[in-house]
């Protein structure tokens, strides 16, 4: 079965008091792109001729680019912490990447997913004076991914 980048899909999760309020990274998205950024490395010893490398973590994190489509509560916040120029926890979201070639058997609407804790960077609204205005940033992750599942009727992430 061939994936195509509809299968693999992101839900943005904005703190709601003590709760995250989950919503899926479609409307006005052009682009969210992983880009994991393996370290690796590398040491040559000294009988050797050519290097070992070890992958020894990464710096994991997502690229975006969305059309301003005011309505959309992951667009809003996004423009929200551009415009506000916010910092630190004012910032720090959740991302869950939902693999729907990956149903969890017996269980409808609930498939394999992983979990990120992110801080967004979020650059501010441009454009031409007759475009439509884009947002653009990073979505850059902070320590581990959890793996689990996720309920896509219910929006609701479960570690493993």
């Amino acid at each position: 079965m061939n994936i195509t980048r509809n299968f693999i899909r992101e839900y943005y999760g904005i703190p709601s008091g003590e709760s995250t309020a989950y919503h899926y990274v479609n409307a006005g998205f052009v682009k969210c792109n992983e880009e994991n950024n393996p370290k690796v490395d590398k040491t040559a010893f000294v009988g050797d001729i050519n290097t070992t490398c070890a992958v020894t973590g990464y710096e994991n994190g997502w690229v975006y680019e969305a059309q301003y489509v005011k309505g959309d509560p992951v667009v809003d916040d996004l423009a929200a912490i551009a415009r506000g120029q916010k910092t630190g926890a004012d910032c720090e979201r959740a991302l869950v990447s939902v693999d729907m070639a990956a149903p969890v058997s017996g269980q409808t609407g609930v498939y394999a997913a992983r979990r990120a804790a992110i801080a967004v960077e979020a650059a501010p609204p441009s454009g031409d004076p007759k475009s439509i205005t884009r947002l653009n940033g990073s979505f850059h992750q902070s320590g581990d991914l959890a793996q689990g599942t996720f309920n896509v009727q219910t929006k609701t992430f479960t570690a493993a």
